[in-house]
């Protein structure tokens, strides 16, 4: 098997790359793919072996801390990265032979070392053989944090702060199912076609189509390339997107004629639906701080028939100079923590600290927005983060400094959880698709 038809080796070589690079995953991902020769199977292995020991890191350093002689900070990192992947497959990939996962590792430490480093990993990948099911962890009554960070592999922070919020158990499950492989989900563009014909296409072609959870414009569809090969997607029959995504246009209770402002719109996935569900009549203007990622809009609404959508280079945390509108969406930039089961990296990426400038820009906007909803106009607010700091702590300071605001309780029915009705949190393992979070607000004073 030559290197570029090699999954296990294309997976060493990406990790080497994202540790050398500080690319983004995805975007190292998807170049190693197209420029590889790995057969379908082979590329959800190699996409799974990456993901995985991506998302897994922490645990995987632990586990091979425990039976490595030598320390891993003196372990050289391309060896490294074959000893997780090799771990990875031990003790999370069951349909793949124990024997298998530790002799084609030994062969990939031949490959990117010489046959010293081959004995090497043959020696501490056996050990952990032997001992996967004895495997101990800080106790869970008495260190929660660094357990559930541990054995779930995240960061210290972010487990604290889910504790502090939520308690031992919710925290617990909340890891669990931002772990699990995420679910392609597509939002059928109602414009072009119905939800029963993208279904029945899918499935003609043998795919697994089920609804969605909330909507009935959202499908989950197995196995992925299907959806993501199909020609109806470059057609724009179809748009893929999160179920916990796709709720944030429902909420902001858009009608057809209306014009609505999407302060931060890049890439267009909701800016597209709030299209979608007006019947692409009225008009909707689409701001980005960046050209480039606002051609994203562009190229996403041309796609998918759109006509209403204008576009607009600008910087939401300033005045726009926009007249008031009855609608106004701000879908803020923010750390991203509810989307670590498609984006495993972010977890890596994100520190505490980084939250404070997060927040004042999201306030920024929202000092912004404010003055551009209309009397009696909604403004929704929304997150694909799961942090108070970001979230209802946000929402609780806009209320403070804008009196002429209320919050607004979110249609009957709307899926979430909050203290408060007009605030939702999507958690995961509760709702299923990305972490998500939504607040909603009604101007009464004018």
């Amino acid at each position: 098997m030559g290197r570029s038809t090699d999954p296990r080796y294309l997976a060493v070589d990406t990790l080497n790359k994202l540790e050398s690079s500080g690319e983004f995953l995805k975007d190292l991902l998807d170049a190693q793919l197209q420029k590889s020769s790995l057969s379908r199977l082979d590329q959800g292995l190699f996409t799974e072996l990456v993901m995985g020991t991506v998302r897994m890191k922490r645990s995987l350093d632990y586990v091979l801390a425990q039976f490595s002689k030598r320390p891993l900070a003196k372990i050289h990192p391309a060896l490294l990265n074959v000893l997780r992947i090799g771990v990875y497959q031990l003790l999370y990939l069951d349909r793949i032979p124990p024997s298998a996962a530790v002799n084609e590792a030994v062969k990939l430490a031949r490959a990117f070392g010489h046959e010293g480093t081959a004995k090497f990993a043959n020696g501490v990948l056996r050990q952990v053989l032997r001992g996967r099911d004895s495997l101990v962890y800080p106790s869970l009554e008495e260190h929660p944090a660094e357990h559930l960070g541990l054995k779930y592999s995240y960061p210290d922070w972010i487990v604290e702060h889910w504790l502090d919020r939520w308690g031992v158990e919710e925290t617990a499950a909340l890891c669990r199912a931002l772990n699990e492989p995420p679910q392609l989900q597509i939002r059928v563009n109602t414009l072009k076609a119905s939800p029963a014909e993208v279904r029945a296409h899918l499935e003609d072609r043998g795919a697994s189509v089920e609804p969605g959870r909330y909507l009935p414009e959202i499908f989950t569809v197995e196995p992925a390339h299907l959806a993501v090969a199909d020609p109806w997607l470059d057609q724009g029959m179809f748009y893929i997107q999160d179920e916990s995504s796709a709720l944030a246009a429902h909420a902001l209770q858009v009608e057809p004629g209306q014009t609505v402002y999407d302060l931060c719109s890049a890439p267009g996935g909701k800016t597209t639906h709030l299209a979608q569900l007006m019947q692409d009549q009225g008009r909707i203007l689409a701001f980005d701080v960046s050209p480039r990622r606002l051609a994203l809009v562009e190229e996403n609404a041309r796609r998918l028939g759109i006509s209403s959508i204008a576009t607009a280079v600008g910087d939401a945390t300033q005045d726009l100079q926009l007249p008031p509108a009855p609608r106004v969406l701000v879908d803020a930039p923010c750390s991203g923590l509810g989307t670590m089961g498609h984006r495993p990296d972010i977890r890596w990426r994100k520190r505490a600290e980084e939250i404070k400038d997060l927040v004042e820009i999201q306030k920024g906007i929202l000092h912004q927005a404010a003055g551009y909803v209309d009397g009696q106009g909604l403004l929704l607010y929304t997150t694909c983060t799961l942090t108070s700091w970001e979230n209802e702590e946000v929402a609780h300071w806009f209320l403070a400094e804008h009196p002429e605001f209320r919050g607004e309780p979110f249609p009957e029915g709307f899926p979430g959880c909050g203290p408060e009705p007009w605030l939702k949190t999507l958690l995961p393992h509760r709702h299923g698709g990305d972490g998500f979070f939504l607040a909603l607000f009604r101007k009464v004073k004018f």
